[in-house]
């Protein structure tokens, strides 16, 4: 219930604001300031293409992408909600770094509050910089998560890191942080140092549950981790993901 009020919520404010910022992009583009434009329009894609994305696992409209090689099983989330994050993720860094490089030079026509410009220039510089790793792990990592599982271990990413770990270091896999008390689609992975990787699971399979399924039972059954490395286990997966529909 907390995380469909949350998507609700973050839809109502981001939506409306999305759309002032195509408003204002149009009319940046009547009056040939391209610049301001291309900036009104990057955060329209930013906030929008979240409203979208949100929207999507919300209605629970989203099929897992699997392949399989000789090492194991690499599970991506739904196609649409996939592209819908990158193209939020552009959005917001084209935005943020030609507002970064040409404000200073007073060639952005947006107001902002006044004495904030420095801060403002300051803190979308820093963002592109952070933005710059996630564009690179989003290349090379083809998408903005994926699991992969393994006769060994598992391998968890995201646009900023990926971290790999053996089936003996997880200590626990949940469908809630430590210690809450509400369900999310989201899948909490805790090793045996006490640290805790999240993976948005509720964008791969409907509500999570399916890829958080499999992943227990390969943890919970090392004697059918086998199925990871001949196929079998994207039979597995599929049969509980066509249950959960």
């Amino acid at each position: 219930m907390k995380t469909s009020v949350a998507t609700a919520f973050l839809c109502i404010v981001f939506g409306p604001f999305g759309a002032f910022c195509v408003a204002w992009a149009f009319i940046f583009v009547e009056r040939t300031e391209f610049l301001s434009a291309v900036v009104a329009f990057g955060f329209a894609l930013f906030t929008l293409g979240l409203v979208v994305m949100l929207a999507t696992v919300a209605m629970r409209k989203v099929t897992p992408r699997v392949t399989r090689d000789q090492g194991g099983v690499t599970v991506r989330p739904d196609r649409k909600v996939d592209g819908y994050q990158v193209a939020s993720t552009l959005g917001a860094f084209v935005s943020m770094a030609i507002y970064a490089i040409f404000a200073p030079l007073d060639m952005i026509d947006i107001a902002v509050p006044r004495g904030n410009e420095r801060y403002l220039v300051i803190v979308c510089a820093a963002a592109v910089l952070l933005g710059l790793f996630s564009l690179r792990q989003i290349i090379r990592r083809r998408g903005t998560s994926y699991l992969r599982m393994t006769t060994d271990g598992i391998e968890v990413g995201n646009t900023l890191t990926s971290v790999e770990r053996s089936w003996d270091d997880v200590a626990d896999i949940a469908d809630r942080p430590p210690k809450a008390r509400h369900r999310t689609g989201t899948t909490y992975i805790t090793t045996a140092d006490g640290r805790t990787r999240v993976l948005p699971s509720d964008w791969y399979t409907p509500g999570g549950h399916a890829l958080r399924e499999s992943l227990c039972f390969y943890w919970r059954h090392p004697e059918h981790r086998e199925e990871l490395a001949d196929g079998r286990a994207v039979e597995r997966l599929d049969a509980q993901f066509r249950d959960a529909k």
